[in-house]
């Protein structure tokens, strides 16, 4: 009787172990609405082979580690966050959070600090593909740009006075160069450079 329970209890292990092994293997899953928009990431095996889970559809969207077979999670900052173009198989993530960059500089024993903030508008662009074996590590074929309508506000401090200006949208370098100039403030002026810098792919 003892070695029919131990038979048993083996069995039951290496049917426990053979499951986990395929889940570890499972990509990561995108849900989606009729509009393309991702309401949620999944890992559902082979149960989302069909193209549907949950009567809801799914793509892949994330692959499995190559060498381990992991799953390596996905990309879904929550309601209204993500989109799927099902003609071209690119998912688009819109970060809304306002990013501040800012560079301290001393100059003839003042500090002079640039900042760029950018209110939220980041997007990122990939395809499944771009996912696949080491891609997801390196970002290979990912795409980073901001919405057209990004708004963004540069602003210099020296000695406890500060100049700014803002932008509703985004502009080439020659544009804001010019609103810059335009505007008659010097500390602008002096670090515009700085500035367009620090606003790294705001800038068309």
């Amino acid at each position: 009787m003892k070695n029919k329970l131990k038979i048993i209890i083996l069995f039951a292990s290496a049917i426990l172990t053979l499951n986990i092994a395929v889940a570890k293997a499972d990509p990561t899953y995108a849900v989606l609405d009729s509009n393309g928009n991702v309401t949620n990431i999944i890992v559902c095996g082979s149960a989302c082979a069909g193209g549907t889970f949950g009567g809801q559809t799914v793509v892949p969207q994330v692959a499995a580690d190559p060498v381990t077979g992991g799953n390596r999670g996905g990309f879904w900052l929550g309601p209204n966050t993500t989109t799927y173009d099902s003609n071209t198989g690119v998912f688009t993530v819109l970060d809304s959070s306002t990013v501040t960059k800012s560079l301290t500089e001393d100059e003839d024993g003042n500090q002079i600090t640039s900042s760029a903030t950018i209110y939220g508008g980041a997007t990122t662009q990939f395809t499944y593909n771009d996912t696949v074996g080491d891609n997801l590590f390196t970002r290979g074929g990912f795409v980073y740009g901001y919405l057209e309508n990004t708004s963004v506000t540069i602003s210099v401090n020296k000695n406890n006075t500060t100049e700014s200006i803002g932008f509703d949208s985004r502009k080439t370098t020659n544009e804001i160069q010019e609103s810059v100039q335009n505007s008659g403030l010097a500390l602008l002026n002096s670090k515009v450079q700085t500035l367009i810098s620090l606003l790294g792919g705001w800038v068309k």
